[in-house]
Formats: C-alpha cells, sequence, structure tokens
C-alpha cells in the first residue's frame, strides 16, 4: 500500500518508456483504472478476471493420484523393515600369513 500517493507523484517518479511501449504492443491500458477505464474510475467493465475456481472435493485423477502415493508408501515401509529385520552379516578377517 502506498501511504502518501501525492507525495509519491511530487517526486517525480516515471515509468520507463519501454515499459510503456510492451504494454501498448499488448493492447493493456496503461491509464485509468484495472479496466482502463478513465472516465468513470468506479466502472470495471471489461478488466481481467481471474480464473475459474478449482472444482470441490476430489476428482478420479487426484483419487488415482492418492491411491498410487499409499502403495507407494507402504512398498516403502514395507521394504525399509524389512531390509532393517535383516540379519547383520560380519565378514572374518583374512590372516596375513
Amino acid at each position: 500500500m502506498i501511504e502518501a500517493p501525492l507525495a509519491l507523484q511530487e517526486s517525480g517518479l516515471q515509468i520507463p518508456q519501454d515499459h510503456l511501449d510492451i504494454c501498448n504492443k499488448q493492447n493493456i491500458p496503461i491509464a485509468g483504472n484495472a479496466a482502463g477505464n478513465t472516465a468513470d474510475v468506479f466502472d470495471l467493465t471489461g478488466e481481467n478476471m481471474p480464473p475459474q475456481p478449482l472444482p470441490e472435493g476430489f476428482t478420479a485423477r487426484g483419487i488415482v493420484a492418492l491411491v498410487f502415493s499409499i502403495i507407494s508408501a507402504f512398498l516403502g515401509l514395507a521394504v525399509i523393515s524389512w531390509y532393517g529385520a535383516g540379519e547383520i552379516k560380519v565378514q572374518k578377517e583374512k590372516k596375513s600369513s
């Protein structure tokens, strides 16, 4: 948030010309409100809108991913348990002659 917009404007801060050129090439308004309306700043007709919200609950794709993640977790735990429960083998040292 800007505490003192008038002081910021009085400081002589300028937007670089290359920024304005890029906006003009992409048909992005450089004056007015979010919709580029300079006559009525409270009219937001034509503004950019956010994407639609994600669907609620689980989708089929999410359920499949969750099931395979759980299976992978159990397999990983089983392998770690099997390896940890294995017998520790001690190597016999060879005697030097």
